[in-house]
Protein backbone atom coordinates (compact mmCIF):
# COMPACT_ATOMS: atom_id res chain seq x y z
CA UNK A 1 0.00 0.00 0.00
CA UNK A 2 1.53 3.22 -0.97
CA UNK A 3 0.45 5.53 1.64
CA UNK A 4 2.51 8.34 0.34
CA UNK A 5 0.76 8.42 -2.95
CA UNK A 6 -2.61 8.32 -1.62
CA UNK A 7 -1.37 10.65 1.40
CA UNK A 8 -0.77 13.45 -1.99
CA UNK A 9 -3.75 12.59 -3.93
CA UNK A 10 -6.08 13.21 -0.92
CA UNK A 11 -4.26 16.41 -0.39
CA UNK A 12 -4.29 17.45 -4.00
CA UNK A 13 -7.27 15.82 -5.08
CA UNK A 14 -9.49 15.86 -2.35
CA UNK A 15 -9.76 11.77 -2.90
CA UNK A 16 -8.22 8.53 -3.17
CA UNK A 17 -9.09 4.88 -3.85
CA UNK A 18 -8.73 1.64 -2.08
CA UNK A 19 -9.72 -1.53 -4.44
CA UNK A 20 -10.94 -4.55 -3.03
CA UNK A 21 -11.00 -2.82 0.61
CA UNK A 22 -13.65 -6.13 1.42
CA UNK A 23 -13.20 -9.51 0.40
CA UNK A 24 -15.55 -11.62 -1.68
CA UNK A 25 -17.75 -13.39 1.25
CA UNK A 26 -17.76 -9.61 3.02
CA UNK A 27 -19.47 -8.07 0.02
CA UNK A 28 -21.85 -11.17 -0.41
CA UNK A 29 -22.75 -10.51 3.59
CA UNK A 30 -23.43 -6.92 3.52
CA UNK A 31 -25.39 -7.41 0.52
CA UNK A 32 -27.53 -9.70 1.88
CA UNK A 33 -28.40 -7.77 5.00
CA UNK A 34 -28.79 -4.15 3.21
CA UNK A 35 -31.76 -6.42 1.19
CA UNK A 36 -33.17 -7.62 4.34
CA UNK A 37 -33.36 -4.67 5.98
CA UNK A 38 -34.64 -2.71 3.13
CA UNK A 39 -36.59 -5.38 1.27
CA UNK A 40 -35.30 -4.88 -2.09
CA UNK A 41 -34.04 -7.34 -4.06
CA UNK A 42 -31.36 -7.28 -7.15
CA UNK A 43 -33.73 -8.76 -9.40
CA UNK A 44 -36.24 -6.54 -8.28
CA UNK A 45 -33.88 -3.35 -8.71
CA UNK A 46 -33.04 -5.01 -12.08
CA UNK A 47 -36.69 -5.50 -12.66
CA UNK A 48 -38.17 -1.72 -12.27
CA UNK A 49 -38.46 -0.09 -15.29
CA UNK A 50 -39.13 3.14 -13.59
CA UNK A 51 -35.66 3.30 -11.62
CA UNK A 52 -33.34 2.40 -14.08
CA UNK A 53 -31.27 6.02 -15.19
CA UNK A 54 -32.38 7.86 -12.27
CA UNK A 55 -30.73 8.39 -9.40
CA UNK A 56 -33.64 7.62 -6.92
CA UNK A 57 -35.60 4.76 -7.66
CA UNK A 58 -39.58 4.80 -7.42
CA UNK A 59 -42.27 2.13 -6.48
CA UNK A 60 -40.19 1.00 -3.51
CA UNK A 61 -37.24 0.28 -5.61
CA UNK A 62 -34.31 2.65 -3.53
CA UNK A 63 -33.90 3.13 0.29
CA UNK A 64 -31.32 4.94 1.91
CA UNK A 65 -30.93 4.85 5.80
CA UNK A 66 -29.39 7.58 7.52
CA UNK A 67 -26.69 6.44 10.52
CA UNK A 68 -27.72 3.28 9.56
CA UNK A 69 -23.94 2.15 10.11
CA UNK A 70 -24.91 2.97 13.84
CA UNK A 71 -27.86 2.13 14.04
CA UNK A 72 -27.88 -1.38 12.26
CA UNK A 73 -25.64 -4.37 14.37
CA UNK A 74 -25.17 -6.26 11.21
CA UNK A 75 -22.12 -3.24 9.95
CA UNK A 76 -20.60 -2.28 13.12
CA UNK A 77 -17.55 -4.01 11.26
CA UNK A 78 -17.81 -1.75 9.16
CA UNK A 79 -16.39 0.90 11.19
CA UNK A 80 -13.47 -0.80 13.12
CA UNK A 81 -12.29 -2.68 10.08
CA UNK A 82 -8.69 -2.66 10.66
CA UNK A 83 -7.60 -2.54 7.14
CA UNK A 84 -9.37 0.62 6.59
CA UNK A 85 -9.16 2.08 9.94
CA UNK A 86 -5.37 1.26 8.61
CA UNK A 87 -5.02 3.44 5.84
CA UNK A 88 -6.80 6.44 7.33
CA UNK A 89 -4.76 6.58 9.95
CA UNK A 90 -1.53 6.65 7.82
CA UNK A 91 -3.06 8.78 5.54
CA UNK A 92 -4.72 11.11 6.94
CA UNK A 93 -3.76 10.98 11.12
CA UNK A 94 -2.91 8.17 13.83
CA UNK A 95 -5.39 9.68 15.93
CA UNK A 96 -8.32 9.45 14.22
CA UNK A 97 -11.73 8.96 15.70
CA UNK A 98 -15.05 7.82 14.34
CA UNK A 99 -16.89 10.43 13.39
CA UNK A 100 -20.85 10.12 13.20
CA UNK A 101 -21.63 10.65 9.74
CA UNK A 102 -22.90 7.46 8.09
CA UNK A 103 -25.20 6.15 5.78
CA UNK A 104 -26.68 2.95 3.91
CA UNK A 105 -27.98 3.00 0.23
CA UNK A 106 -29.80 0.23 -1.80
CA UNK A 107 -30.71 1.79 -5.41
CA UNK A 108 -30.17 4.94 -4.73
CA UNK A 109 -27.45 7.33 -6.07
CA UNK A 110 -27.06 10.85 -5.29
CA UNK A 111 -26.95 12.53 -8.90
CA UNK A 112 -26.42 16.00 -8.06
CA UNK A 113 -23.15 17.92 -7.66
CA UNK A 114 -22.87 18.81 -3.93
CA UNK A 115 -20.30 18.90 -0.66
CA UNK A 116 -20.67 16.67 2.27
CA UNK A 117 -19.20 18.99 4.96
CA UNK A 118 -21.28 21.47 7.01
CA UNK A 119 -20.33 24.79 5.24
CA UNK A 120 -21.00 24.47 1.45
CA UNK A 121 -20.31 27.67 -0.03
CA UNK A 122 -17.17 27.66 -1.03
CA UNK A 123 -14.75 29.47 1.36
CA UNK A 124 -17.44 30.58 3.49
CA UNK A 125 -17.64 29.29 7.25
CA UNK A 126 -15.32 27.37 9.79
CA UNK A 127 -14.34 24.56 7.85
CA UNK A 128 -12.96 26.71 5.11
CA UNK A 129 -10.67 28.11 8.33
CA UNK A 130 -7.52 25.91 8.74
CA UNK A 131 -5.45 28.84 10.31
CA UNK A 132 -5.95 27.49 13.93
CA UNK A 133 -6.53 23.67 13.62
CA UNK A 134 -6.10 21.75 10.48
CA UNK A 135 -9.58 20.31 8.91
CA UNK A 136 -8.69 16.16 9.33
CA UNK A 137 -11.99 14.51 8.34
CA UNK A 138 -12.91 12.18 5.54
CA UNK A 139 -15.66 10.42 4.15
CA UNK A 140 -15.48 7.11 2.88
CA UNK A 141 -17.69 5.61 0.44
CA UNK A 142 -17.70 1.75 0.27
CA UNK A 143 -19.32 -0.14 -2.76
CA UNK A 144 -20.43 -3.63 -3.73
CA UNK A 145 -21.86 -3.87 -7.25
CA UNK A 146 -20.33 -4.21 -10.24
CA UNK A 147 -19.75 -1.69 -12.30
CA UNK A 148 -21.07 -3.96 -15.60
CA UNK A 149 -24.16 -4.40 -13.59
CA UNK A 150 -25.00 -1.10 -12.39
CA UNK A 151 -23.14 1.68 -14.60
CA UNK A 152 -22.20 3.45 -11.02
CA UNK A 153 -19.98 5.85 -10.95
CA UNK A 154 -18.44 8.52 -8.03
CA UNK A 155 -17.88 11.95 -9.65
CA UNK A 156 -15.13 14.41 -8.39
CA UNK A 157 -14.19 18.10 -8.82
CA UNK A 158 -10.87 17.77 -8.21
CA UNK A 159 -8.90 20.49 -5.75
CA UNK A 160 -12.45 21.35 -4.73
CA UNK A 161 -11.89 20.88 -1.35
CA UNK A 162 -9.08 23.02 -1.01
CA UNK A 163 -9.68 26.74 1.07
CA UNK A 164 -9.13 29.46 -0.75
CA UNK A 165 -5.82 31.64 0.16
CA UNK A 166 -7.65 35.07 -0.74
CA UNK A 167 -10.66 36.38 -1.18
CA UNK A 168 -13.06 34.22 -3.83
CA UNK A 169 -12.94 35.24 -7.38
CA UNK A 170 -15.92 36.19 -9.04
CA UNK A 171 -14.82 33.21 -11.76
CA UNK A 172 -15.05 30.42 -8.58
CA UNK A 173 -18.24 32.11 -7.55
CA UNK A 174 -19.90 31.54 -11.17
CA UNK A 175 -18.04 27.96 -11.66
CA UNK A 176 -19.45 26.82 -8.16
CA UNK A 177 -23.01 28.14 -9.44
CA UNK A 178 -22.87 26.49 -12.48
CA UNK A 179 -22.18 23.17 -10.31
CA UNK A 180 -25.14 24.00 -8.88
CA UNK A 181 -27.65 24.88 -11.78
CA UNK A 182 -26.76 21.30 -13.67
CA UNK A 183 -27.30 19.53 -10.13
CA UNK A 184 -30.79 20.71 -10.61
CA UNK A 185 -30.34 19.96 -14.26
CA UNK A 186 -29.43 16.54 -14.10
CA UNK A 187 -33.20 15.14 -12.54
CA UNK A 188 -34.23 16.34 -15.78
CA UNK A 189 -31.80 14.71 -17.72
CA UNK A 190 -29.03 12.98 -15.34
CA UNK A 191 -26.62 12.69 -18.17
CA UNK A 192 -25.84 16.28 -18.29
CA UNK A 193 -23.42 15.52 -15.40
CA UNK A 194 -20.69 13.84 -17.30
CA UNK A 195 -20.28 17.03 -19.72
CA UNK A 196 -18.05 18.51 -16.74
CA UNK A 197 -14.86 18.63 -18.30
CA UNK A 198 -13.16 18.99 -14.99
CA UNK A 199 -14.69 16.13 -13.33
CA UNK A 200 -12.90 12.61 -12.37
CA UNK A 201 -15.44 9.52 -12.69
CA UNK A 202 -14.66 6.34 -10.53
CA UNK A 203 -16.27 3.43 -11.44
CA UNK A 204 -16.07 0.97 -8.71
CA UNK A 205 -16.45 -2.83 -8.00
CA UNK A 206 -17.37 -4.61 -5.53
CA UNK A 207 -15.66 -3.83 -2.18
CA UNK A 208 -13.66 -0.67 -3.59
CA UNK A 209 -13.60 2.15 -1.39
CA UNK A 210 -13.27 5.75 -1.85
CA UNK A 211 -12.06 7.80 0.61
CA UNK A 212 -12.66 11.58 0.33
CA UNK A 213 -12.37 15.16 2.16
CA UNK A 214 -16.52 16.06 2.50
CA UNK A 215 -15.48 19.29 1.25
CA UNK A 216 -14.81 18.16 -2.26
CA UNK A 217 -17.39 18.31 -4.70
CA UNK A 218 -18.97 15.33 -5.73
CA UNK A 219 -21.76 13.15 -7.50
CA UNK A 220 -22.85 10.07 -8.16
CA UNK A 221 -23.64 8.55 -11.89
CA UNK A 222 -27.15 7.84 -12.97
CA UNK A 223 -27.89 4.50 -12.63
CA UNK A 224 -29.15 1.12 -14.79
CA UNK A 225 -28.88 -1.81 -12.67
CA UNK A 226 -28.57 -2.53 -8.88
CA UNK A 227 -26.44 -0.88 -6.68
CA UNK A 228 -25.70 -0.71 -3.03
CA UNK A 229 -23.24 0.86 -1.13
CA UNK A 230 -22.34 2.38 2.45
CA UNK A 231 -20.61 5.33 4.00
CA UNK A 232 -18.77 5.90 7.37
CA UNK A 233 -16.71 8.92 8.14
CA UNK A 234 -13.28 9.23 10.53
CA UNK A 235 -11.64 12.58 12.22
CA UNK A 236 -9.50 14.09 14.62
CA UNK A 237 -11.38 15.86 17.35
CA UNK A 238 -11.07 19.45 16.59
CA UNK A 239 -13.52 22.52 15.83
CA UNK A 240 -13.68 21.07 12.49
CA UNK A 241 -14.89 17.70 14.23
CA UNK A 242 -17.25 18.97 16.66
CA UNK A 243 -18.90 20.85 14.21
CA UNK A 244 -19.74 17.96 11.76
CA UNK A 245 -20.76 15.60 14.95
CA UNK A 246 -23.43 18.34 15.88
CA UNK A 247 -24.35 19.34 12.47
CA UNK A 248 -25.69 15.82 12.18
CA UNK A 249 -26.49 15.14 15.17
CA UNK A 250 -28.05 18.34 15.87
CA UNK A 251 -28.92 20.81 13.29
CA UNK A 252 -30.37 17.91 10.43
CA UNK A 253 -32.08 16.38 12.98
CA UNK A 254 -34.77 15.30 10.41
CA UNK A 255 -32.11 12.77 9.57
CA UNK A 256 -32.36 11.31 12.71
CA UNK A 257 -28.85 10.61 14.24
CA UNK A 258 -28.80 9.23 17.71
CA UNK A 259 -27.33 7.94 20.55
CA UNK A 260 -24.40 5.37 20.18
CA UNK A 261 -25.85 1.87 21.68
CA UNK A 262 -23.47 1.09 24.51
CA UNK A 263 -22.30 -2.13 23.21
CA UNK A 264 -21.26 -0.14 19.71
CA UNK A 265 -19.25 2.35 21.37
CA UNK A 266 -17.37 -0.08 23.74
CA UNK A 267 -16.62 -1.98 20.19
CA UNK A 268 -15.15 1.52 19.16
CA UNK A 269 -13.43 1.81 22.67
CA UNK A 270 -11.57 -1.14 22.04
CA UNK A 271 -10.12 -0.25 18.48
CA UNK A 272 -9.17 3.38 19.97
CA UNK A 273 -12.12 4.87 17.25
CA UNK A 274 -14.34 6.50 20.13
CA UNK A 275 -14.59 9.90 20.34
CA UNK A 276 -14.14 10.63 23.60
CA UNK A 277 -14.57 15.02 23.21
CA UNK A 278 -17.97 15.54 22.22
CA UNK A 279 -19.71 18.61 23.10
CA UNK A 280 -23.09 19.09 22.08
CA UNK A 281 -24.75 22.52 20.27
CA UNK A 282 -27.25 23.13 17.27
CA UNK A 283 -25.94 26.13 15.62
CA UNK A 284 -22.74 25.94 13.44
CA UNK A 285 -21.99 29.00 11.62
CA UNK A 286 -22.86 29.25 7.88
CA UNK A 287 -24.36 25.55 8.07
CA UNK A 288 -26.14 24.47 5.05
CA UNK A 289 -29.71 23.19 5.69
CA UNK A 290 -32.29 21.60 3.18
CA UNK A 291 -35.38 23.59 2.78
CA UNK A 292 -38.32 22.87 4.99
CA UNK A 293 -40.23 20.62 1.95
CA UNK A 294 -37.21 18.22 1.76
CA UNK A 295 -36.98 18.30 5.38
CA UNK A 296 -40.50 17.16 5.85
CA UNK A 297 -39.96 14.24 3.21
CA UNK A 298 -36.80 13.18 5.43
CA UNK A 299 -39.26 13.09 8.19
CA UNK A 300 -41.47 10.63 6.49
CA UNK A 301 -39.63 8.88 5.17
CA UNK A 302 -37.04 8.06 7.62
CA UNK A 303 -37.25 4.75 9.20
CA UNK A 304 -40.16 4.05 6.93
CA UNK A 305 -40.55 0.12 6.44
CA UNK A 306 -40.40 -0.85 2.77
CA UNK A 307 -42.58 -3.04 1.09
CA UNK A 308 -40.96 -5.57 -1.38
CA UNK A 309 -40.96 -5.19 -4.84
CA UNK A 310 -43.13 -7.16 -6.90
CA UNK A 311 -42.25 -9.52 -9.36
Amino acid sequence: MDYQKMRQELNDQGYTIVRGLLTPDEVDYYISRMEALSGITRAGMQGNDQWKGTGRGSGGSSWTKPDGVVKARDFWPIAVNERLVGIVRNIVDPNVRFMQHDDIHVGFSAISWHRDSVNRDYGVGPDWDESQEPYKLVRVGIYLQTFAESNSRLGFIPGSHKPPKGPVSGGRKFSERRLKWLGAANYLSPKIQMAISNADWIPTEPGDAVIFDPRTIHSGSYITGPKYSVFVAYGVENKHFFNHYNYYRNVRSELGYGDFDPDFAELLRSHDLYPEQTPSYDFVEGAWVPSGIVKSLYNRRRDTPVEAPKM
